[in-house]
């Protein structure tokens, strides 16, 4: 068989937690020869339940990374697919010696590389950098952060109803706290602070998904990302006393799934938007996600370099997370 003929594909989930099983955000990697088209990796895109990402290794000096939508949507940019191909990059050799066999394999066993990986963005041509230690991703991203408020009252009580919650259920601290800001890193999150982890776990999908969706469009927002501060020190690792912990959820607003169990950008939104209001005495963020899903995962967010002077600051966000791959399968082009 050669692997130059067709794709190999790799099942992964990004930002696993650490000490729970079954976490992570699912993402499909696919490593295509260079003469694959626009419709093939579209295709591809939407053979997958969930966002993908095909490397073009062959053309550049740095790989290509195409970020899709499971619609076949290509979006410029996705934090956990990112991670995802990084530690795909780096344990190139071990998968693709699987994928080489005639059997789909699962528990693949990487060669736990230790290295950095940059790569360039197929839509923007944008450059990023990564710190790779055995599963551990470390993805730095060099960008600016944007943010706008949202200012419709109705539009607010509509949302938070859609998702089974009310303005009683928001916090009260919303003087230190963003409330119905979007905020962005790459794409407009809304961000909504939740009075108590319960009350967080207690919302629901939206009940009506294109209800949901022009909504979110009405607010010029890709999605809402409610968060709730985490006091618990059991969910913690070594040095917390530097961090704060975050449990949050994302509902994205038409990405062919209700619920997100981690979302990269919206986190680095949320910390960039803390970061902003004061909440920056801290070394990072630790963001849990997935909790209400059975899907327990983690992101450590960082922020270095923030231009407070800047209308739209640039920034300097780091996301560190875990990466495990499930199975390694090679495909032909259809």
């Amino acid at each position: 068989m050669s692997i130059t003929r067709g794709v190999v594909c790799a099942s992964a989930r990004a930002f696993t937690h650490p000490k729970k099983n079954g976490g992570g955000n699912p993402v499909d990697i696919f490593m295509a020869p260079s003469t694959t088209t626009s419709k093939e990796r579209i295709n591809l895109a939407k053979s997958c339940s969930w966002e993908s990402i095909v490397i073009d290794n062959t053309n550049s000096d740095l790989p290509k990374f195409h970020f899709y939508m499971p619609s076949g949507e290509e979006v410029s940019f996705c934090g956990h697919a990112a991670i995802g191909a990084c530690s795909f990059l780096a344990n190139e050799h071990s998968i693709i010696s699987s994928a080489s066999e005639e059997e789909s394999n699962n528990n693949v066993l990487l060669q736990q590389s230790t290295g950095s990986i940059s790569f360039e963005t197929a839509i923007e041509g944008l450059q990023y950098n990564a710190n790779i230690s055995k599963n551990k991703v470390e993805l730095i991203m060099n960008t600016n952060y944007y943010e706008q408020e949202c200012s419709n009252s109705q539009h607010r009580e509509d949302l938070l109803s859609e998702i089974g919650l009310s303005n009683k259920d928001v916090s009260s601290d919303s003087d230190t706290l963003p409330l119905f800001i979007n905020s962005s890193v790459a794409r407009y999150k809304t961000l909504i602070p939740i009075a108590s982890i319960e009350t967080l776990h207690a919302a629901t999908n939206p009940k009506d998904p294109d209800k949901f969706r022009d909504l979110c469009e009405s607010i010029d927002s890709t999605g809402v990302y409610l968060y709730s501060i985490y006091n618990n020190k059991e969910e913690t690792n070594e040095k917390e006393e530097k961090a704060i912990t975050l449990e949050c959820r994302q509902f994205p607003k038409n990405s062919g799934y209700q619920e997100d169990p981690a979302t990269g950008i919206a986190a680095g939104a949320l910390v960039c938007s803390l970061y902003k209001r004061g909440i920056n005495f801290v070394e990072h963020f630790n963001i849990l996600q997935g909790t209400a899903m059975g899907r327990p995962s983690k992101i450590k967010v960082k922020i270095d370099d923030y231009k407070a002077e800047e209308i739209n600051p640039s920034i300097k966000v780091s996301y560190t997370g875990e990466v495990v791959f499930d199975k390694i399968s090679y495909h032909d082009l259809e």
